[in-house]
């Protein structure tokens, strides 16, 4: 099951991932059970309830798991885009986020890889990493504006059948 907002795991930075540690394992295949391409383009550990550096991602037509993401590079030129959240489900804004990235992570062995990524998918991987670092997408907003999507948050949990959806949710776009 997906954590949803305002659960406290969101909320905490995630620490260092130990391939093939029986906690990785387990982060991993929790990520991939949870996990449905069809309805979200990337689902962080802590989202899951494993509080380690984690994350899956669908970059075009791969689906990877990356362990220990970090930004080592971001452009100066931003784009303003909207993001939802399967973590905020119902709700979107627009956030603005670099153009381009590059990440370094671990792949599941362990072995390191360098990912270059601009658009939609340098958006998806600064997503996922913010939640490993404690962060939703609604901290880069006016706080304004966040209070005023909160808000909105809360009436689509109280009005929504499930009341806390934990799949997929409204809107036009893949949540992040």
């Amino acid at each position: 099951m997906i954590r949803t907002y305002p659960d406290p795991i969101l909320r905490r930075p995630a620490k260092r991932a130990e391939p093939g540690s029986p906690e990785t394992l387990e982060a991993i295949e929790a990520l991939k059970r949870a996990f449905d391409p069809e309805t979200a383009l990337g689902l962080a550990a802590n989202q899951v309830g494993y509080p380690i550096r984690a994350a899956i991602v669908r970059l075009g037509d791969e689906i990877k798991v990356l362990l220990n993401p970090e930004v080592v590079e971001r452009s100066q030129e931003l784009e303003v885009d909207s993001e939802g959240c399967l973590s905020l489900p119902g709700v979107e804004a627009e956030v603005p986020r670099p153009k381009r990235v590059v990440v370094r992570a671990q792949d599941e062995e362990g072995k390191e890889v360098r990912l270059e990524l601009e658009g939609l998918e340098a958006r998806l991987l600064l997503h996922e990493i913010d939640h490993l670092d404690g962060m939703l997408y609604i901290d880069h907003l006016p706080a304004a504006e966040r209070k005023k999507l909160l808000k909105l948050y809360q009436e689509v949990r109280k009005s929504s059948p499930q009341g806390s959806s934990s799949r997929g949710q409204g809107g036009s776009r893949s949540p992040l």
